[in-house]
């Protein structure tokens, strides 16, 4: 790239002490992005075409470089170099269904990989497509798109901080939290606020009555689909079930299982596709463990391990493991080191930092019995 700089420059009969005058540089800077030694970026070379008053150079470089990449056998400068000087293009004008579309479906997108593959993998590639959503909100838009858009927004934000709590980083989880808080409160989707309370209150459960606090009157809002209200009622029992409070907890299984069984011929919102009975299956097996109802907590994982597939990697690693431990509770050892064992297999596929301390729970506790 710098050699066409250099070129460039001889063939007008330039010095590169005149060089730099003319583009405001030093020469030895100059010098390093001519010898290769600095990487040339779209602002050299627009300052060099004005300064030597020709066109085309980028063009010219980026022919040769592609010829260059087409021909070559082994691999040239490391790849984050091919980065360099890298920018998203330039946005304007009003937003509409085409942005708003495209947000909606990062969110799908990165939801997947989040339940697949887990925390930390999905967590390294969501940055760009968050700050290019919430960049959406400073432009112009109706009220309605407003609204849609800012639900878009609060889904992406909501799914990418779970991402990051499955992947133990509390900073980044708190920050998007509060990025999802406040664009679910100017969007148009009650489901989506709720879920976004009832992922908060995970995220504080290491404090029961706050956690569940978070989520008073939610399972009641009709507003909600009812899916989401019986996981909000599941997600409340388990936080009171910790608090010691067994009889509300049951109160509100109880509500979560009958609001499972109703009729929702709506299905769900489309950044809910994860929102399934064997996901609340396992909700359920959580809160019913919580309260220490041992046989019910088994019989909903078992149920929630038939129901995932490949495509809810960390969740059957999950599952694997909490009934690991539940089968320990029960003194059932031997079948609790078998769900280590088929664990510690499905851990091969999933990067989930609170899956691998779960698993590491479990086998530390069976380890004390061998």
């Amino acid at each position: 790239m710098g050699a066409i700089l250099r070129a460039a420059r001889e063939g007008a009969g330039v010095s590169l002490r005149e060089m730099s005058e003319r583009v405001c540089m030093v020469a030895p800077y100059l010098s390093q992005l001519e010898t290769g030694k600095r990487p040339v970026l779209p602002r050299h070379i627009k300052a060099y075409e004005r300064a030597l008053g020709v066109e085309g150079l980028a063009d010219d470089m980026d022919r040769r470089a592609l010829l260059r990449a087409l021909a070559a056998t082994t691999a040239g400068e490391p790849l984050t170099r091919l980065l360099d000087g890298l920018v998203a293009p330039a946005e304007s004008g009003q937003v509409g269904r085409i942005e708003v579309s495209a947000v909606r479906e990062a969110a799908r997108h990165h939801s997947a990989m989040d339940l697949q593959y887990g925390g930390n993998v999905a967590a390294g590639v969501a940055g760009e497509s968050l700050r290019w959503a919430v960049s959406l909100l400073d432009r112009p838009m109706t009220s309605e798109t407003r609204k849609a858009l800012s639900s878009a927004v609060a889904s992406l934000s909501d799914r990418v901080a779970w991402s990051f709590h499955d992947a133990g980083l509390k900073y980044q989880t708190r920050r998007l939290s509060e990025l999802a808080i406040r664009t679910s409160n100017e969007g148009d989707d009650p489901t989506l606020t709720a879920h976004v309370r009832l992922n908060i209150s995970s995220f504080m459960e290491t404090r029961p009555i706050d956690a569940a606090s978070v989520l008073t009157g939610l399972y009641q809002d009709t507003r909600v689909h009812s899916l989401e209200r019986a996981n909000v009622a599941a997600v409340r029992a388990r936080h009171v079930g910790n608090a010691g409070e067994s009889r509300e907890a049951r109160n509100l299984l109880g509500l979560a299982e009958d609001l499972i069984c109703k009729e929702y011929p709506d299905g769900v919102p489309s950044w809910a596709g994860f929102l399934s009975i064997p996901h609340l299956c396992q909700i359920l097996g959580d809160s019913y463990n919580a309260i220490g109802d041992y046989d019910r907590a088994a019989s909903y994982f078992q149920q929630s391990l038939r129901g995932f597939g490949p495509e809810r990697g960390r969740g059957r690693v999950t599952l694997m493991v909490r009934l690991g431990l539940v089968r320990l509770a029960q003194g059932r050892v031997e079948d609790a080191r078998a769900q280590a064992d088929a664990a510690r297999r499905a851990m091969a596929t999933v990067n989930s930092v609170r899956a691998r301390e779960s698993l590491d729970k479990l086998t530390s506790r069976l380890d004390v019995l061998a």
